[in-house]
């Protein structure tokens, strides 16, 4: 029998309002929220089964992702398609496959396993508007799309791009420039209707051009705001962060031990933190191979009985160490809060990205996989 030493829980409440929060700026685009990187560490295939009724489809980064997903929604890989046919031709024929394609070489593979499958595939062609990822210039892309729009085998779907500074700054003028450049290829295409897709979390609820045929949330699906300047962005247009997002995860814990230390004793690897006076410490079974970042050694907090326990000494691979001298009557039962609500208080993963200089994406995103989770309401 496993031994769990934390456990994530997901809230369905919580996912459904950021739907209908995130729907209500563009309700008839098709939802394809990104759920790569195991749903932003939330757990791939827990996230699909909450939501599965209630989105159009998803996004994901690699073909190994898709793999994971059972539904029969549509999957749209944004990335890595790979390169092993078996796998590719497999995945085809039990799943609905969109694929980014962002060169030639690309297109002459999937066109190779088009052929072999007898099953058209829908691909959307890459615009370099800017970021200077994955895509084509302007000509390159156009000249591309017509080459698919030929093809017996393959089905062109559309253009998508991305935004490299659209979260960033509250200036959005390279996004706009980026926008201009995308709906200019758009605009010169001349063959069949196309499907457009562009809007992040950012975009999405702040431009109103991005709200095309599809819309792909990201972060914002998980009930956190890309960036401050997004917040303020909403709050110049009237939105009200307490009206919007809620997070969705919450990741708790309880004490493996709780000890008295010695005034002037010593915790933790390294030295790093003295007792001043006689303490009482509790022993966490979490750590930074659990995605509990060693930079929080020494500089962040968990929640108790509704009160913050500072971090004493550095976190280790598998444990770690709070002060609990101030919390009345602790013991090896009581619930530790890593990231979310107890009582007044509340620790988010914007708590812990300003801890370490980070972004709420890497926290959530560097999650061990492994950890239990649970769905609640």
């Amino acid at each position: 029998m496993k031994l769990t030493t934390s456990t994530i829980y997901l809230s369905r409440s919580a996912f459904l309002n950021n739907i209908r929060f995130l729907k209500s700026f563009s309700p008839s685009s098709k939802f394809f929220p990104v759920v790569k990187a195991n749903a932003y560490g939330h757990g791939l295939k827990e996230v699909v089964s909450i939501v599965d009724d209630y989105v159009d489809g998803y996004c994901v980064h690699s073909v190994d992702e898709a793999i994971e997903i059972e539904t029969k929604k549509p999957i749209l890989i944004l990335g890595h398609i790979g390169s092993n046919e078996n796998l590719l031709r497999e995945l085809l024929k039990s799943k609905k496959l969109y694929l980014t394609v962002y060169s030639g070489r690309v297109v002459d593979f999937v066109e190779n396993i088009a052929n072999s499958v007898r099953k058209p595939i829908g691909l959307f062609v890459k615009v370099e508007t800017g970021t200077n990822r994955l895509g084509l210039e302007e000509n390159d892309a156009l000249n591309l799309a017509d080459r698919i729009v030929n093809s017996k085998s393959l089905n062109f779907m559309g253009f998508s791009t991305h935004f490299a500074n659209i979260e960033d700054t509250t200036d959005h003028s390279f996004a706009k420039k980026q926008i201009e450049i995308f709906n200019r290829v758009i605009a010169k295409f001349s063959g069949q209707h196309v499907e457009k897709h562009n809007a992040c979390s950012a975009a999405l609820m702040l431009f109103e051009e991005t709200r095309t045929e599809i819309v792909r949330p990201g972060i914002s699906f998980y009930g956190y705001y890309p960036s401050r300047e997004t917040i303020v962005s909403l709050n110049a247009k009237g939105y009200e962060k307490k009206n919007g997002l809620k997070p969705v995860l919450s990741w708790k814990t309880n004490p493996l031990q709780i000890k008295k230390v010695k005034a002037d004793s010593y915790i933790g690897y390294g030295l790093t933190y003295k007792a001043t006076k006689d303490m009482t410490i509790a022993v966490l079974p979490v750590g930074y191979s659990d995605g509990y970042d060693r930079g929080l050694s020494n500089n962040g907090y968990v929640l108790i009985k509704g009160r913050r326990c500072p971090i004493v000494g550095r976190i280790c691979m598998n444990l770690f160490m709070v002060d609990v001298t101030h919390i009345d009557n602790i013991s090896e039962q009581d619930e530790v809060v890593l990231i979310g609500k107890s009582g007044e208080e509340e620790i988010t993963a914007d708590t812990i990205a300003s801890f370490l200089g980070t972004i709420n994406y890497e926290v959530l995103a560097r999650l061990n996989p492994f950890i239990q989770k649970k769905i609640v309401e």
